[in-house]
């Protein structure tokens, strides 16, 4: 499961490789500025969380040399085209979660009700 880090930065990665047939070219200033302002990521930390996405098979990273900067060349693997799709699930899963706690929430006040009713006569 990823953290909400990663799930930023593989969003911004996500998007610029569908836009360019599943690979880009990007720089880490570039994925810093893409991410939302709240995760304040560090060029170091940009560095790790592509490594772990990359570890988990996301896509495939290399480091290259571009006008003297350095830049991130990213291709998709399977599990990183199904990225949206994984989203989408993980969206379902925590509203499905989110109504059965609330449908078991009551049905105990209404079995306290009830048992709270017959105990009281």
């Amino acid at each position: 499961m990823l953290n909400k880090k990663e799930v930023a930065v593989m969003r911004t990665v996500y998007d610029l490789c569908k836009k360019n047939n599943d690979s880009c070219i990007m720089s880490d200033e570039y994925i810093i500025q893409s991410t939302p302002e709240k995760y304040k990521l560090k060029p170091a930390q940009v560095d790790v969380i592509l490594h772990q996405l990359e570890y988990d098979g996301y896509f495939e990273c290399t480091k290259s040399d571009r006008d003297g900067k350095t830049v991130n060349v990213i291709t998709l693997k399977q599990k990183g085209k199904a990225f949206q799709r994984e989203m989408v699930q993980r969206r379902r899963e925590l509203v499905n979660s989110m109504i059965m706690r609330i449908v078991f929430a009551a049905l105990g006040a209404v079995v306290a009700l009830i048992v709270n009713k017959i105990l009281g006569k």
